[in-house]
Parts: structure tokens; sequence; C-alpha cells
């Protein structure tokens, strides 16, 4: 029998029902879950923000811990939160790693690692005196003051310069081989300042005042000395001293050989000063011998002069001057950002830049953990700081997603060093700046400079000595600021002082050489106190970063109680912070590879 098809008006029925219970079902499973979802995801995602701040505080602990060079290590990031539920999606994040970041930290510090690096330089040499003993200096120098000037300027000399004596009339000789003594040439044992120059000091009495003048052969023996006994380490010095003109039998060959010698000794190096005594002179060859070398003629009016000649030459050897400061700089680079973004829990930026980690939210940043930096009290406002400093390197990174990645870390370097800044007792200083002062003086006295001209420097270095007792009282009243108030005036007053000097030179009121020696020694009086300057100013960290405003605030919270005397400046993306007076400072480098496992 065929059968027909026909509506089920029963079944359809019962097919719309299940529908319609199941829309009911899924109504009031969605009605339920909107309570539920958002809370679980909110759960989740505070963990993985948890998780992910502790994992990227781990990595800055290990990268700027106790992890020697070597040392490879591993973190585990999560980037996001996984779906809560099938009917809720996963929450993603992003990691980026920048190792040419703009942002970085940055000390700065300038460094004196004694307070006796204020020094003058001197040029180690070789000298051989070229002394006339004609007989005209019976009448040109008859007090013999040509001696006392050059024993006066030997005692100037130190070790391990090393002098000669040439004695010269008809013939020249080496001191002591004219009295018929054996020669004291350069090599000679007490001739190089150890323990002083006195035996060539006492050859100097050897010298007479008899026969004629014959300059070129002194210059040539003393030629022949270099050559064998000089000392190539050393600046290789001539001064020749005479009264006269090449005299007698044969003077156009004594004056070709004087010039001939002069041109050898250029090539060897030999830098000739010719003091011509009196006014009976061949001053074009006198100049002409020095001027061949590099050296300069000068002209005696009387014997009194020539000490003052002597002191005149030593200063082209002293006044080099080194203040003996560098400046420091250190930096730290490269940064670590993982971008979470929460939908439930508030959406964050997790930062790790020289090894600090900080939280960055749509209401602010805060930081989690600043720089390794640590102050420890010395006294009133003075202190030893210790830091770490990261740099990050590796190529460029970056991962998107839910699922967590690894990062893999090795540190390559890690470089410990200590400065300890010099701290310049500024009442030893007041005593310093006092015996310029008596120094000058003493010279004035002397006839190097009259009354009126060492008046004009001695005013300004007074001024100087009490403002350094002025700051010493300010230190041991534990008033840092007032003292240095009082060093920099002090300062001001000895730049006085050295301006005051070059005008009493332009002046003709003190002697050039008093002024230089002078000048010499109050720039390293202004070093030592531009030392304790430095001192104080301390170490200064600059830092380039999009949160300066938090880390100002950081710096403020942990240093206000430790008793630092700690300056802070915040603007735009960029904060200065000063740690004055800081007696001691230990500073970790640290440079850590980074790379994304797989």
């Amino acid at each position: 029998m065929r059968r027909i098809l026909r509506y089920d008006t029963s079944g359809a029925a019962s097919t719309v029902a299940v529908f319609l219970s199941l829309l009911v079902i899924l109504l009031f499973l969605q009605i339920t879950l909107v309570g539920v979802i958002p809370a679980q995801r909110y759960d989740a995602e505070f963990v993985t923000s948890r998780d992910a701040l502790e994992a990227l505080s781990t990595l800055r602990s290990l990268a700027a811990g106790y992890a020697s060079p070597g040392t490879t290590f591993s973190v585990t990031i999560p980037l996001g939160t996984p779906a809560v539920s099938p009917l809720a999606a996963a929450t993603v994040g992003q990691l980026r790693f920048d190792d040419a970041d703009p942002s970085n930290v940055t000390i700065a510090y300038r460094y004196f690692p004694s307070a006796q690096q204020a020094q003058v330089v001197t040029l180690d040499q070789d000298i051989i005196l070229l002394m006339d003993s004609s007989g005209s200096m019976v009448w040109n120098d008859p007090g013999r003051l040509r001696i006392s000037g050059a024993k006066e300027y030997l005692a100037s000399l130190r070790h391990p310069d090393r002098i000669a004596i040439v004695d010269f009339d008809n013939v020249a000789r080496f001191v002591r081989a004219n009295v018929g003594g054996p020669i004291h040439h350069l090599n000679q044992v007490g001739h190089n300042g150890l323990p002083d120059f006195s035996e060539p000091q006492s050859d100097l009495d050897t010298i007479d005042q008899s026969g004629a003048t014959n300059f070129g052969d002194a210059i040539r023996i003393a030629n022949d000395e270099f050559r064998a006994y000089g000392n190539r380490a050393q600046e290789w010095v001539m001064i020749l001293l005479t009264d006269g003109r090449q005299c007698c039998t044969g003077v156009a060959a004594r004056d070709a050989m004087a010039l001939s010698e002069s041109l050898e000794a250029a090539t060897l190096g030999i830098t000739i000063y010719t003091i011509g005594l009196g006014t009976d002179l061949d001053e074009p060859l006198l100049r002409a011998i020095a001027a061949n070398t590099g050296g300069t003629y000068y002209h005696a009016s009387n014997a009194a002069a020539i000490r003052w000649i002597y002191f005149e030459i030593s200063r082209r050897y002293t006044g080099a001057f080194l203040c003996g400061n560098y400046a420091v700089q250190e930096s730290g680079f490269g940064s670590l950002t993982l971008n979470l973004q929460n939908r439930e829990y508030p959406a964050q930026t997790i930062r790790m830049e020289g090894a600090s980690v900080a939280i960055m939210q749509s209401d602010g940043a805060a930081m989690q953990e600043g720089l390794p930096v640590f102050f420890t009290p010395t006294g009133p406002g003075t202190g030893a700081l210790s830091m770490t400093v990261v740099t990050f390197i590796g190529p460029s990174f970056g991962a998107a997603g839910f699922e967590p990645q690894v990062i893999q870390a090795r540190t390559e370097v890690q470089d410990l060093s200590e400065h300890v800044p010099a701290r310049v007792a500024l009442d030893a200083e007041g005593r310093a700046i006092g015996n310029i002062s008596a120094y000058l003086q003493y010279w004035a006295a002397q006839g190097a400079a009259t009354p009126s001209g060492a008046a004009a420097i001695q005013a300004p270095l007074t001024e100087a000595e009490e403002w350094a007792y002025d700051g010493d009282d300010e230190v041991l009243d534990g008033d840092l600021v007032s003292a240095k108030f009082a060093v920099d005036r002090a300062s001001t007053q000895l730049a006085a002082a050295i301006a005051a000097a070059d005008q009493q030179v332009a002046a003709g009121q003190v002697q050039n050489w008093l002024a230089t020696s002078t000048k010499d020694q109050i720039l390293a009086s202004a070093c030592r106190l531009e030392q304790w300057r430095s001192w104080y100013d301390g170490i200064t960290l600059t830092m380039t970063t999009p949160i300066a405003s938090s880390w100002a605030l950081w710096f403020q919270e942990k240093f206000a109680t430790q008793g630092a005397d700690i300056g802070i400046a915040a603007s735009g993306d960029t904060i200065v912070v000063t740690f004055h007076a800081i007696d001691s400072y230990i500073l970790d480098r640290r440079v850590v590879r980074l790379a994304l496992y797989g």
C-alpha cells in the first residue's frame, strides 16, 4: 500500500518545544555568565599581571645581582591571559626589547684620585753649562755672581735631571779637568740630584778668570758629551754664558766653528740658550747660535742680572700645569617593555630600564623597584654611595599573544670599581695660600719684584686665604652649603691674583719667571679648591625616561630619611639627581645580553 506523506502537527510541536527550551537555556546561561565571566577574567588578568611583574623583577634581580660573567639564566614571562571559558576570548599582550631605546640612565662626576694630583709638571733634563772664564770677567763679574747664580740654578733642579759643566777661555775643558782632576760627565755619580747637586755646585768654584774666549770649542765638546752620555728620554739643554767676543788667533774660524756646532746641536735635538754679559759682545752671533737650535738669547746688563736669567730659563722646563682631575660618565641602555592589554583588570605596561622595574597605567606610573643605589652616612651631610648600572644588549625582539615567552639572558661583563674623591682640608689650603704670598714677598725682597708689584698680587691672595679659613670653619659646623660659598669666593680671589701677576709683568713691576712660578703655585691651590668643590658636587645621575616624575618621587621617598644631601630636578622626560658630598663611590657595571627563546 502506498504511504502518503503528511504533516504531523504533534511532531512539529515537539520540535519547536525543544528549540524553545534550548533558547531559554542559552539565555539563562548568558545571563548567568554576564556576571561570572568578567569576574573570572578580572581574577585571571590580575594573576597574569602579578606573575609578569614577578618575572620581570626576577630578571632585574638576576641581571643586577651576583651573576658573574658567562652566567646564563632564563625567565618565563606571561604575555596575556588565556580565555576563562569557551564563551570568552583570551587577553593578549605585547613584549618588546629595544637595545637602542633612547631612554637611559647616565652617571657623571668629576674624579680626583688624590689631592696631590695638583702639580706642576717638569721636563727631565740633561744640562751642560758653558761658563766663560776669560780674563775680562775680572771686571765684568768681580763678585763672581755668574758662579753664585749658576749654583742657585742647580739648586732648582731635581732628580733625574743631570748636569755637566764646561769651563772655556782659549780652550774648553770639563770641570774638574780644568784644574787637573777627572772629567765630571753627565753620568757622573752625584750629578743627577742624588742625593743633591752639591758636587756640581762645588765644581763651579774651579772656574777662574783668565785667558781669551773660545765658546765655539765649548759647544763642540758639549755636543760630543751629549752623543756619548746623553739620555734620549730627557731634554738636552746647553746654557752658554760669555762676556765677550771670540778672541785672538783665528777669530773667523772660531766664529764659523760656533755656528757650525750650533747647527750640529740642532740635529742632535739640543736647545742652546745664550747669555751675553756686558757691552762688548757679538750679539748677532749669540742670537744666531740660540736661534739655530730654537733657544733664546738673553742680555745681562750686569752680573747681578745673570741670576734672574737662569731662573727664567728654568721656567722653560717647568710650568706645564696639570690639575689631575678627569670627568667620568657611565651609561646604561636597553629597555624591556611588556604591554598587558587587560580587559577587566586595569591595562598596564611593565617597563624594565637600567635595572629598575616600573608599572605604567592610565592613571599614572609607579616605581616597583628603583635603581640598586644605596647611601651610607659618613658624617653630617656626607656619605658613601654604591650603585649598579645595567646595560641590556642584543638584537631587538618582540612577541604578541597570550602564550608565555621565555627570555634567555647572559651576563657578558661585570666591572666593579671604587672611587674615593679627594677631600681637601680647607685649613691646610689656607696655609698653602699664605705660603704663596710669603714666597712672593721673599723674592720681592731679593729684587725680583717691586714692593708695589708684589703688593698687587698679595692683596687677592690674602682675601683667598681668609675665605679658605672661613670655609674650614663652616665645614666644622656641618654647613657644607656655606663652605662651598666660601670656597667659590677663595677661587675667585685666586683668579684675581693670576690676573694681577700678568698685569704687573706687563708693567715691568715683577720679573716674568717670578710671576710664572707664583701663578703655578696659585693654579695648584686653585686646583685643590676645585677638588673640594668636586667632592661636594658629588655624583650626578641624569635619566631620560617617559616616567621622569615617578623617578623623582621614588628618589625623594627613598632618601628622605637617610641623611643624604640630595638635589632632584625633573623636566619633561629628564630627571637629574645629585648626591652631594660623597666620600666614596662604588660602581658595579653590568652588560647583559637578552634573547627570546625559540
